[in-house]
């Protein structure tokens, strides 16, 4: 668990963990996002309706994952990250479903009837359009509306998968502005995210249970989700002094113009 930070400064930790893992080990990291952020995935192209929102969401940070994915505002939301020896637990596919499936036993923990869509989950493309605008097999659900969403990359010998998990988040100025969908998640007439069909709106814990749990109860939730779904030995830490340079380093990376604004 980790306190509020920037964009840079989640992105280059998160980095830093995958890049500094030892063989037959991984890390969980939950943390939250100050200022509230846009960000892009690393391969999603900057539209004109992305730089429209900026403008007229001047206190918006925004920063570039090193994963893939699509645009998600990281705005009162939960965001958790783990790492994983790239050869730990089969393929990419396979690893994203059983932490995708710990995440859904965690939240039903307390009390959300989470489920994993159906189907074998395919990567989102390089395309724009918002993350939550609609959801896709292998991604957590309740009653088909996308909760969670993520985004995987390897990164060195490990793969680092984070994602977001709405909590009070609204996601509706992303997608109206970006003409994709309604303030409701309903498609509109074209735009920039219109490529992408748009199903039903997105969940939030805060309208699927009569209040929201404390965030640490959350994070103990999640975290008895995913170790049962991934086992092995767990114990709570910190970044080491490797990892904590490194992500200072990295950090200098996510800040960057040039890195930001790659595509």
């Amino acid at each position: 668990m980790d306190e509020p930070r920037s964009g840079a400064a989640n992105m280059a930790r998160d980095h830093a963990l995958a890049a500094s893992s030892a063989t037959g080990t991984g890390a969980v990291r939950f943390y939250r996002w100050a200022p509230a952020t846009l960000s892009f995935g690393r391969n999603e192209p900057v539209t004109v309706g992305y730089r429209e929102l900026l403008r007229r969401r001047p206190e918006l940070g925004v920063v570039r994952r090193p994963t893939g994915g699509r645009a998600v505002i990281h705005d009162r939301e939960l965001t958790y990250a783990v790492v994983f020896p790239a050869r730990a637990m089969g393929g990419l596919r396979d690893t994203y479903g059983r932490i995708n499936a710990g995440l859904a036993d965690g939240l039903r923990q307390l009390g959300v009837d989470a489920r994993r869509a159906p189907g074998d989950p395919a990567p989102a493309g390089p395309g724009a359009g918002p993350c939550f605008l609609g959801s896709a097999a292998g991604e957590v659900v309740v009653e088909g509306r996308k909760l969670v969403g993520s985004a995987q990359a390897r990164i060195g010998n490990a793969v680092l998968q984070h994602g977001s998990l709405l909590v009070k988040a609204d996601q509706s100025p992303l997608v109206h502005g970006l003409g994709a969908a309604d303030g409701n998640g309903r498609p509109s007439n074209g735009g920039a995210g219109s490529a992408r069909p748009a199903g039903l709106p997105p969940a939030t814990l805060a309208e699927l249970l009569d209040s929201v749990p404390p965030w640490d109860a959350l994070v103990q939730a999640l975290g008895r989700g995913l170790a049962r779904a991934l086992g092995g030995d767990w114990e709570e830490g910190a970044l080491t002094d490797e990892e904590a340079v490194l992500a200072e380093e990295l950090e200098t990376r996510y800040h960057s113009h040039e890195w930001t604004w790659r595509r």
